[in-house]
């Protein structure tokens, strides 16, 4: 019998390292790429069309509360975290609620945030403010509001500070307006108490209402 010649033997080894090669690229390619339901899921958007967001300092802990109402008078709050096309997603309290026991040990949340979501546009006026629900620090707290745009790449539109000093300081963020179809139009700063309106005795104008005063 004949021996296989050298050609052939170079061949079948060109061969054997094709598929080596074949079988790691493979293998490489299948610890990169990650499953389809996990790229479906990194690539998730944020529900709504706007978020209006109230943060202040994590040291301060505060309870301060994120009022919206839309133009129909609609008013979501810590009382009411959901009212036609509106939801406030967590009643933040400052500290409280910002710790939890796990079987790895203590669980902290260090951040005072709260936000409001709108999930499709209402043609009018929407209203936009903080209350200081329950003073702890010793210093005056200054609140900063914010809504965003959430179509496409989430974009900032406004940006306000508050200062609430005592208990029941309300003040007013700003207003702003939608057309039909959900897009902005304009804003302005008119003070207005919407917590008379949450506990049923409809909302004040003007800064001289304000249960504790409004403080720019």
């Amino acid at each position: 019998m004949k021996r296989p010649g050298i050609f052939a033997k170079v061949m079948f080894m060109d061969v054997i390292f094709n598929m080596l090669v074949g079988v790691l690229a493979i293998v490489m390619l299948l610890k990169v790429e990650p499953p389809r339901d996990e790229r479906k899921k990194a690539s998730l958007e944020t529900d709504g069309l706007y978020a209006i967001v109230a943060t202040w300092p994590n040291e301060a802990n505060d309870d301060v509360d994120l009022y919206v109402q839309d133009p129909s008078g609609n008013l979501v709050f810590f009382g009411r975290t959901m009212a036609e096309l509106m939801h406030l997603e967590y009643d933040d309290r400052g500290d409280l609620g910002d710790r939890a026991m796990t079987s790895t040990g203590e669980a902290k949340f260090d951040m005072n945030r709260e936000r409001a979501i709108i999930r499709e546009g209402m043609a009018g006026e929407y209203v936009v403010n903080v209350h200081m629900y329950a003073k702890r620090h010793p210093s005056p707290t200054k609140v900063t509001i914010a809504l965003y745009r959430l179509k496409g790449d989430d974009t900032e539109l406004l940006a306000k500070e508050r200062t609430l000093v005592r208990a029941q300081d309300e003040a007013t963020a700003f207003r702003f307006t939608l057309t039909a179809d959900g897009e902005l139009t304009g804003s302005n700063e008119l003070p207005i108490s919407l917590t008379g309106a949450a506990s049923g005795g409809g909302a004040q104008q003007g800064g001289m209402s304000f249960p504790g005063g409004i403080v720019p």
